[in-house]
Protein backbone atom coordinates (compact mmCIF):
# COMPACT_ATOMS: atom_id res chain seq x y z
CA UNK A 1 0.00 0.00 0.00
CA UNK A 2 2.29 2.39 0.80
CA UNK A 3 4.57 1.79 -2.22
CA UNK A 4 1.67 2.80 -4.58
CA UNK A 5 1.28 5.96 -2.92
CA UNK A 6 5.20 6.77 -3.23
CA UNK A 7 5.11 6.23 -6.45
CA UNK A 8 2.34 8.67 -7.41
CA UNK A 9 4.14 11.16 -5.37
CA UNK A 10 7.60 10.14 -7.05
CA UNK A 11 5.80 11.20 -10.89
CA UNK A 12 4.65 14.39 -9.19
CA UNK A 13 8.14 15.12 -7.97
CA UNK A 14 9.46 14.34 -11.42
CA UNK A 15 6.75 16.12 -13.37
CA UNK A 16 7.74 19.34 -10.55
CA UNK A 17 11.23 19.18 -11.62
CA UNK A 18 10.89 18.62 -15.13
CA UNK A 19 8.64 21.92 -15.25
CA UNK A 20 11.23 23.61 -13.27
CA UNK A 21 14.01 22.61 -15.55
CA UNK A 22 11.94 24.04 -18.79
CA UNK A 23 10.97 27.41 -16.46
CA UNK A 24 15.26 27.65 -16.22
CA UNK A 25 16.29 26.45 -20.04
CA UNK A 26 13.07 29.40 -20.79
CA UNK A 27 14.88 32.31 -18.40
CA UNK A 28 17.95 31.63 -19.84
CA UNK A 29 17.14 31.50 -23.87
CA UNK A 30 15.82 34.86 -22.69
CA UNK A 31 18.42 36.81 -20.59
CA UNK A 32 20.93 34.75 -23.89
CA UNK A 33 18.56 36.76 -25.86
CA UNK A 34 18.46 40.16 -24.45
CA UNK A 35 22.49 40.14 -23.50
CA UNK A 36 24.81 42.80 -24.58
CA UNK A 37 28.18 42.15 -25.74
CA UNK A 38 30.39 44.42 -24.49
CA UNK A 39 33.15 43.25 -26.14
CA UNK A 40 31.67 44.51 -29.52
CA UNK A 41 31.65 48.00 -28.24
CA UNK A 42 34.99 47.33 -26.50
CA UNK A 43 36.71 47.11 -29.82
CA UNK A 44 34.62 49.83 -31.45
CA UNK A 45 35.88 52.08 -28.89
CA UNK A 46 39.67 51.18 -28.90
CA UNK A 47 39.95 51.46 -32.46
CA UNK A 48 38.86 54.48 -32.95
CA UNK A 49 40.76 55.88 -29.90
CA UNK A 50 43.64 54.59 -30.62
CA UNK A 51 43.68 55.34 -34.14
CA UNK A 52 43.05 58.93 -33.44
CA UNK A 53 45.38 59.28 -30.40
CA UNK A 54 48.39 58.16 -32.95
CA UNK A 55 46.66 60.75 -35.76
CA UNK A 56 46.98 63.09 -33.19
CA UNK A 57 50.02 62.57 -31.87
CA UNK A 58 51.12 63.17 -36.04
CA UNK A 59 49.45 66.26 -36.52
CA UNK A 60 50.26 68.19 -33.58
CA UNK A 61 54.40 66.89 -33.77
CA UNK A 62 53.99 68.34 -37.43
CA UNK A 63 52.45 71.78 -36.83
CA UNK A 64 54.80 72.21 -34.33
CA UNK A 65 57.89 71.28 -36.85
CA UNK A 66 56.54 73.72 -39.34
CA UNK A 67 55.89 76.39 -37.00
CA UNK A 68 59.93 76.60 -36.35
CA UNK A 69 60.90 76.49 -39.57
CA UNK A 70 58.20 77.15 -42.44
CA UNK A 71 56.19 80.28 -43.50
CA UNK A 72 53.04 81.05 -43.28
CA UNK A 73 52.17 80.01 -46.25
CA UNK A 74 53.04 76.50 -46.23
CA UNK A 75 52.27 76.30 -43.14
CA UNK A 76 48.46 77.06 -44.60
CA UNK A 77 49.05 74.75 -47.04
CA UNK A 78 50.21 71.83 -44.51
CA UNK A 79 47.06 72.81 -42.12
CA UNK A 80 44.76 72.22 -45.10
CA UNK A 81 46.36 68.67 -45.68
CA UNK A 82 46.15 67.84 -42.49
CA UNK A 83 42.52 68.88 -42.55
CA UNK A 84 42.16 66.40 -46.05
CA UNK A 85 43.86 63.49 -44.41
CA UNK A 86 41.60 63.83 -41.04
CA UNK A 87 38.64 62.93 -43.37
CA UNK A 88 40.51 60.11 -44.76
CA UNK A 89 40.88 58.36 -41.69
CA UNK A 90 37.57 58.99 -40.62
CA UNK A 91 36.45 57.43 -43.78
CA UNK A 92 39.09 54.27 -43.76
CA UNK A 93 37.61 53.70 -40.02
CA UNK A 94 33.87 54.12 -41.34
CA UNK A 95 34.49 51.88 -43.93
CA UNK A 96 35.73 49.17 -40.98
CA UNK A 97 32.80 49.98 -38.51
CA UNK A 98 30.55 48.91 -41.74
CA UNK A 99 32.50 45.64 -42.51
CA UNK A 100 32.32 44.29 -38.84
CA UNK A 101 28.77 45.84 -38.69
CA UNK A 102 27.96 43.41 -41.47
CA UNK A 103 30.35 40.01 -40.03
CA UNK A 104 28.14 40.46 -36.31
CA UNK A 105 24.66 41.58 -37.31
CA UNK A 106 23.92 37.60 -37.57
CA UNK A 107 25.70 36.91 -34.66
CA UNK A 108 24.65 39.54 -32.08
CA UNK A 109 21.52 40.54 -30.43
CA UNK A 110 19.49 43.40 -31.40
CA UNK A 111 20.04 45.43 -28.66
CA UNK A 112 23.94 44.91 -29.34
CA UNK A 113 23.23 46.03 -32.92
CA UNK A 114 21.52 48.96 -31.37
CA UNK A 115 24.37 50.69 -29.15
CA UNK A 116 26.62 49.65 -31.95
CA UNK A 117 24.56 51.49 -34.30
CA UNK A 118 23.84 54.69 -31.83
CA UNK A 119 28.04 54.76 -31.66
CA UNK A 120 28.38 54.34 -34.93
CA UNK A 121 26.35 57.75 -35.44
CA UNK A 122 28.04 59.60 -32.47
CA UNK A 123 31.54 58.70 -33.76
CA UNK A 124 30.94 60.00 -37.94
CA UNK A 125 28.00 62.12 -38.39
CA UNK A 126 29.75 65.35 -37.12
CA UNK A 127 32.65 64.82 -39.47
CA UNK A 128 30.15 64.41 -42.34
CA UNK A 129 28.38 67.34 -41.04
CA UNK A 130 31.98 69.34 -40.91
CA UNK A 131 32.70 68.23 -44.48
CA UNK A 132 29.59 69.99 -45.42
CA UNK A 133 30.59 72.94 -43.77
CA UNK A 134 33.97 72.95 -45.39
CA UNK A 135 32.49 72.55 -48.67
CA UNK A 136 30.07 75.45 -48.30
CA UNK A 137 33.28 77.36 -47.06
CA UNK A 138 34.79 76.46 -50.13
CA UNK A 139 31.95 77.18 -52.52
CA UNK A 140 31.61 80.46 -50.37
CA UNK A 141 34.64 81.79 -50.80
CA UNK A 142 35.38 85.34 -49.43
CA UNK A 143 31.63 86.25 -49.75
CA UNK A 144 31.25 85.48 -45.69
CA UNK A 145 33.66 85.68 -43.23
CA UNK A 146 36.09 83.44 -42.03
CA UNK A 147 35.14 83.84 -38.32
CA UNK A 148 32.04 82.91 -39.08
CA UNK A 149 32.80 79.35 -39.91
CA UNK A 150 35.62 79.20 -37.41
CA UNK A 151 32.45 79.78 -34.67
CA UNK A 152 30.13 77.32 -36.42
CA UNK A 153 32.90 75.04 -36.03
CA UNK A 154 33.31 75.48 -32.39
CA UNK A 155 29.65 75.10 -31.81
CA UNK A 156 29.69 71.69 -33.89
CA UNK A 157 32.74 70.58 -31.02
CA UNK A 158 30.64 71.57 -28.10
CA UNK A 159 27.38 69.40 -29.60
CA UNK A 160 30.07 66.40 -30.64
CA UNK A 161 31.26 66.72 -27.00
CA UNK A 162 27.71 66.71 -25.16
CA UNK A 163 26.41 64.49 -27.63
CA UNK A 164 28.92 62.16 -26.93
CA UNK A 165 29.01 62.33 -23.02
CA UNK A 166 25.39 62.36 -22.90
CA UNK A 167 25.32 59.16 -25.13
CA UNK A 168 27.80 57.57 -22.28
CA UNK A 169 24.97 58.18 -19.88
CA UNK A 170 22.41 56.47 -21.77
CA UNK A 171 24.60 53.48 -22.23
CA UNK A 172 24.90 53.43 -18.82
CA UNK A 173 21.22 53.45 -18.06
CA UNK A 174 20.73 50.93 -20.71
CA UNK A 175 23.44 47.85 -19.51
CA UNK A 176 22.91 49.17 -16.43
CA UNK A 177 26.14 50.63 -15.34
CA UNK A 178 26.10 53.21 -12.52
CA UNK A 179 29.85 53.91 -13.39
CA UNK A 180 28.92 55.19 -16.61
CA UNK A 181 26.25 57.67 -15.51
CA UNK A 182 28.91 58.90 -13.02
CA UNK A 183 31.36 58.98 -15.35
CA UNK A 184 29.04 60.98 -17.70
CA UNK A 185 27.87 63.69 -15.41
CA UNK A 186 31.30 64.69 -14.10
CA UNK A 187 32.45 64.86 -17.98
CA UNK A 188 29.61 67.31 -18.45
CA UNK A 189 30.62 69.48 -15.96
CA UNK A 190 34.39 69.17 -17.31
CA UNK A 191 33.20 70.09 -20.79
CA UNK A 192 30.88 73.25 -19.44
CA UNK A 193 33.52 74.50 -17.01
CA UNK A 194 36.34 74.42 -19.97
CA UNK A 195 34.18 76.58 -22.73
CA UNK A 196 33.24 78.84 -19.92
CA UNK A 197 35.44 79.56 -17.44
CA UNK A 198 37.74 82.22 -17.80
CA UNK A 199 35.61 83.73 -21.01
CA UNK A 200 34.34 87.57 -20.56
CA UNK A 201 31.54 88.41 -22.77
CA UNK A 202 31.92 91.83 -21.48
CA UNK A 203 32.91 94.85 -22.43
CA UNK A 204 36.40 95.41 -23.71
CA UNK A 205 38.76 97.89 -25.33
CA UNK A 206 39.30 96.51 -28.71
CA UNK A 207 36.64 97.03 -31.46
CA UNK A 208 33.91 94.48 -31.34
CA UNK A 209 35.43 92.54 -34.83
CA UNK A 210 38.77 92.02 -33.25
CA UNK A 211 37.60 90.75 -29.90
CA UNK A 212 35.20 88.47 -31.62
CA UNK A 213 38.14 86.91 -33.45
CA UNK A 214 40.00 86.58 -30.37
CA UNK A 215 36.95 85.21 -28.49
CA UNK A 216 37.09 82.64 -31.36
CA UNK A 217 40.19 81.88 -30.99
CA UNK A 218 40.33 81.05 -27.53
CA UNK A 219 37.18 78.56 -27.64
CA UNK A 220 38.75 77.20 -30.77
CA UNK A 221 42.02 76.17 -28.45
CA UNK A 222 39.74 74.87 -25.92
CA UNK A 223 37.66 72.85 -28.42
CA UNK A 224 40.74 71.16 -29.51
CA UNK A 225 41.54 70.88 -25.88
CA UNK A 226 37.88 68.98 -25.54
CA UNK A 227 38.66 66.85 -28.73
CA UNK A 228 41.44 65.48 -27.42
CA UNK A 229 40.67 64.49 -24.32
CA UNK A 230 37.66 63.23 -26.07
CA UNK A 231 40.25 60.28 -27.29
CA UNK A 232 41.04 59.28 -23.72
CA UNK A 233 37.21 58.98 -23.11
CA UNK A 234 36.79 56.29 -25.94
CA UNK A 235 39.98 54.66 -24.66
CA UNK A 236 38.30 54.16 -21.04
CA UNK A 237 35.32 52.94 -22.71
CA UNK A 238 36.70 50.48 -24.80
CA UNK A 239 38.93 49.40 -21.63
CA UNK A 240 35.81 49.44 -19.50
CA UNK A 241 33.67 47.15 -22.18
CA UNK A 242 36.47 44.99 -22.69
CA UNK A 243 36.68 44.59 -18.70
CA UNK A 244 33.08 44.10 -18.54
CA UNK A 245 32.77 41.59 -21.52
CA UNK A 246 28.81 40.82 -21.01
CA UNK A 247 26.30 42.58 -19.42
CA UNK A 248 22.22 42.45 -19.18
CA UNK A 249 19.98 44.99 -20.15
CA UNK A 250 18.65 44.43 -17.36
CA UNK A 251 21.74 45.71 -15.34
CA UNK A 252 24.14 43.96 -13.35
CA UNK A 253 24.83 46.13 -10.29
Amino acid sequence: MSEQISEPRDNNREETVRSAMEDIALIRRMIDHTEINMRRLGWLFLVYGLVFLVYSLFELSSTLILARAATVETTGNVSIILSLLTYVVIAVLFVLFLRRRAAIVKTESEHTMKLFDLWGVIMFAPAALELVISLIAVMAGNRLPAVSFAMLRIVISAVKNTALYMCIFFTGHYIGSRLLKIASAVLIILLITLYTCGISLGETWMSESNYFMQLTGVIGIRSSIASFIQIFVYLGMGIYCIVKQRGSVHGDE
